[in-house]
């Protein structure tokens, strides 16, 4: 890598650690190289929202089931670092480049639960939760602008969940919003980030100095 570059990385994450659901969705990130190594950059992710067919079949049945939320989005300002970085050799004489990166950063992530306990009467508006980050990547490169990118990271935020109480025997208390949010929890939404890597401009001279 070298100074005064932008990577743009369209990529698609999947979340890894919610057994009781999946947020993958679609992402892009930019980030300018400061120097060989430190690179400043922003990334976004649009989230789609899978409920496990387990989860949701007890729910039907027995209306018993943990708070639940979904994802709309996320946007975070991060700074990366590349400690490690060489060659090898693959397909006879093909030689392929790579760098390992470390990443970290601070953003919002948009959330809300998904009303489990009490659905005929609580809908949940979007928020955003302020969320911390930190990962590490591997790109393979190519050639010298364009290469497949595997990013794993975590995105740390505390989380409203929904109040288990319905209320049943209380209308006003159950159609009153201060009254479906039950704690807050600290969440870690740990996902991969599978995708390209594109490098710009296209070419660069050395330059020595004199």
């Amino acid at each position: 890598l070298l100074p005064r570059r932008i990577e743009i990385n369209p990529y698609w994450a999947q979340s890894l650690n919610d057994q009781f659901g999946s947020h993958p969705g679609p992402g892009l990130a930019v980030n300018y190289y400061i120097s060989n190594v430190l690179a400043v950059g922003l990334n976004g992710t649009y989230y789609t929202n899978v409920d496990s067919s387990f989860n949701a079949d007890v729910r039907r049945s027995a209306r018993v089931a943990v708070p639940l939320n979904e994802y709309l989005g996320g946007a975070n300002l991060n700074f990366s670092y590349v400690p490690v970085y060489g060659k090898f050799a693959g397909f006879s004489d093909f030689i392929f480049h790579f760098d390992a990166y470390i990443v970290g950063g601070v953003g919002g992530l948009w959330t809300r639960p998904i009303p489990v306990i009490d659905p005929d009467n609580r809908k949940f508006d979007w928020e955003m939760k302020l969320a911390f980050n930190a990962g590490v990547g591997l790109r393979i490169f190519f050639n010298r602008w364009f290469a497949a990118m595997l990013e794993l990271r975590d995105y740390i935020y505390n989380e409203k969940l929904e109040n288990l109480n319905t209320f049943s025997t209380n209308q006003a208390a159950a159609q009153n919003k201060a009254n479906w949010f039950g704690e807050t929890q600290l969440t870690n939404n740990v996902q991969a980030q599978v995708g390209i890597s594109i490098f710009l401009p296209f070419s660069w001279e050395y330059r020595l100095p004199k």
